[in-house]
Parts: C-alpha cells; sequence; structure tokens
C-alpha cells in the first residue's frame, strides 16, 4: 500500500468514526456530559475539610484562660460548642453521643490544664477533630498571650486557605479522565464488535495502523473537549490556582487520555463483550485512580509493597504532575520523569491496541 493510499484510507475512516460520533449519542454523554457531571458532582460534594463539629467544653476552671478559651471556640465557625458545668455532665453527653468531642477544663498545680476526648468511632474524622482543636486552643493562646516560651505559628504553603477543594479536584480530573478514555474506546467499540461493524470495516483494505488512527483521533479530540470543561470548572467554579504551567496540566492530560483509549482499545479487542469490557475497565482503569493515585490514600502512609505497587499504574504520575501543574510549581526533573513514564504507557497500551488490531485483520 501506497503511503498516498494509507492517508486517504485513514482520512475516510476518520470522518466515517467522527460521523458516527455525531449520531451516536451515548458517545457524547461519555466525552461530553459524564466528566462535567461528576467534576461538578463531585467537586461539591465531596469534602475533607472539617465543619460544624459539636464539641463540649466542661469548664470546671474558673480562670482567665480557661474563660478565653471557651470564648474562642464558642465564636469559632468550625464547632458547634456546648458548655457543661462539670466533667460528669460532657461524659454523659459524649456517651449518647450528643457531642463528638469534649474539652475538660480544670485546674492542677494553680494552672489551666485541657484534657480532649474525642469519640473514635469514626477515626479519621476524631483525628482531625482532635487536630482542629489542638490548632484552634493554640490560636487562641498566642492571642491571648497566654502560652509559655517561644509560640509556633503554622503558615500553609501552595493551598494558603487549607481548602481540600483544591486537593481534590486535580484528583478528580484524574478519574474523569481515566473513565473517559476507556470508555469512550472500550465500551463503544465493545458494542461494534458485537454487532459485527468492526469485521466489516476489518475486511476493508484498510491496514491495522490506519483503523487504529482512526478510531483513537475522534475520541481523543471528544474526551479533550471534556477535559477541558472539566479545567475551566476547576479554574472558575473551584478557583484552583494555577501556579506551574499549563502547557504541563495540558499535555500530561493528553498523554493520560491517550493511554486511556490505547487500554480501552485492547480491552474492547480483547474482550468483544460490553460487559466484560466494563467489569475490565473498572478494575485496571477505575480502581487504580481511586485507590493508587494518592486521590484519597496518602502513598506515603502505605506499606512499601503498595507504593511500589501504585508505581505500577498511570494515575499516579498523573496525579504528580497536576498537582505539580496547579498547586506547586518547580520541580522540573520530576515533571520530566512523570511524562518520561506517562508517554511509555502511552506507547505500551497503543501498541498492544495495534497488536490486537493487526491480530484480527490476519485472522
Amino acid at each position: 500500500m501506497s503511503f498516498a493510499d494509507f492517508w486517504r484510507h485513514t482520512a475516510a475512516l476518520t470522518l466515517k468514526e467522527t460521523r458516527q460520533i455525531v449520531r451516536d449519542k451515548s458517545a457524547f454523554l461519555l466525552g461530553i456530559v459524564m466528566p462535567v457531571v461528576l467534576i461538578i458532582l463531585f467537586g461539591y460534594g465531596l469534602s475533607f475539610d472539617i465543619r460544624d463539629v459539636r464539641l463540649g467544653i466542661a469548664q470546671e476552671a474558673k480562670t482567665g484562660e480557661a474563660q478565653a478559651l471557651t470564648t474562642a471556640f464558642t465564636h469559632n465557625p468550625v464547632f458547634k460548642t456546648t458548655v457543661f458545668t462539670s466533667r460528669t455532665e460532657g461524659e454523659k453527653a459524649l456517651k449518647a453521643f450528643d457531642v463528638e468531642a469534649l474539652l475538660v477544663l480544670e485546674t492542677r498545680r494553680g494552672a489551666t490544664a485541657a484534657q480532649l476526648l474525642i469519640d473514635g468511632i469514626d477515626a479519621p474524622r476524631a483525628v482531625m477533630i482532635g487536630n482542629a482543636v489542638t490548632a484552634a486552643a493554640m490560636i487562641a493562646r498566642v492571642k491571648n498571650s497566654q502560652a509559655a516560651g517561644a509560640a509556633t505559628v503554622p503558615r500553609i504553603w501552595f493551598n494558603e486557605s487549607a481548602e481540600s477543594r483544591r486537593y481534590l479536584v486535580p484528583g478528580l480530573m484524574v478519574i474523569v479522565l481515566t473513565m473517559t478514555g476507556m470508555m469512550l474506546t472500550g465500551l463503544v467499540l465493545a458494542r461494534e464488535w458485537e454487532r459485527g461493524t468492526m469485521e466489516a470495516l476489518i475486511a476493508t483494505p484498510a491496514s491495522p495502523l490506519a483503523i487504529l488512527i482512526s478510531k483513537v483521533l475522534p475520541y481523543f479530540v471528544l474526551g479533550l473537549v471534556g477535559w477541558g470543561l472539566c479545567l475551566l470548572a476547576a479554574l472558575f467554579l473551584y478557583d484552583v490556582p494555577v501556579r506551574g504551567s499549563l502547557t504541563v496540566i495540558t499535555v500530561s492530560s493528553a498523554l493520560y487520555l491517550l493511554i486511556g483509549l490505547g487500554l480501552g482499545l485492547f480491552v474492547s479487542g480483547v474482550t468483544r463483550s460490553q460487559f466484560l469490557a466494563s467489569q475490565i475497565t473498572i478494575l485496571s482503569g477505575f480502581l487504580p485512580a481511586v485507590i493508587l493515585s494518592g486521590f484519597i490514600f496518602d502513598l506515603r502512609s502505605a506499606p512499601v509493597w503498595a507504593d511500589w505497587l501504585a508505581h505500577a499504574f498511570p494515575p499516579v504520575y498523573y496525579m504528580e504532575l497536576l498537582r505539580l501543574g496547579f498547586l506547586t510549581g518547580g520541580m522540573p526533573e520530576l515533571a520530566i520523569r512523570d511524562f518520561a513514564v506517562l508517554t511509555a504507557f502511552a506507547v505500551l497500551f497503543l501498541t498492544l491496541a495495534y497488536w490486537q488490531c493487526a491480530k484480527r485483520i490476519r485472522k
């Protein structure tokens, strides 16, 4: 086949695929509507910020410091404060789940002592409540000049407001692009295998590479449009800053989308079933993006083997690049490493998809 014939076949098949996408509402829903719905739904609905803490204060000490602490917690919007006159009364409220935590202020050896009792049924929230109470107490003591010695005043870099939304939105983009890329080619093309249209396409004189390009290019453009809408939502709805480079964010997203499209093509070619393709998509794409990307679970606290396992999947590298682009900037050596790994994954999965397509044609 000549070079001119190759590009003529590629252009014709790409145009055919584009027209099919325009007619097929499911591709539009997966590529455009689903990413926007997910980024808005989870962006507003998912939050790790601590708020509405039902805090009880047993103010047995009658000192000025105890009164200052009680006033500080009462006026803090994070806490819904209930003041008790005795420790016994406060512990009854804690046992009855009327409060989530009890701060006992009492006098010991002439000084005000504080003890914090927390409902530990929900362990992550208990840790967050403990940190919030400790931080609020420290700030109150510093303001009232009650702290002995040097005071430690925390200052947060890269996410000054400490909003979990700025941390979560890049992670949501990883999940959205994972599902979009794999579902666009995985489920949609598996349906073509079930209907027999892929066999008709393979029977044409077009080469496997022409078929691969015609299947990837239209869905790649469609996926980029959906990703672009997610980026606009991150910038203007959630006010996520871009302290690094928008080029890093865009190029890494394009590479990651190619990984998802290639893996989806390979899965659809192997299974040729929408049901099996959906199951494999969840196992090989969605679960690693949620569990092993560092989006929800901090990999630094995971066992060594779990950290190694996470770095065997693409999402963790894409997540690092998004955080570099949005929140931190700098660290070119880390960006170069992550770009190299994502490029290797993209080449691997597109090669597997090409091999699978060529294998079907040879049969």
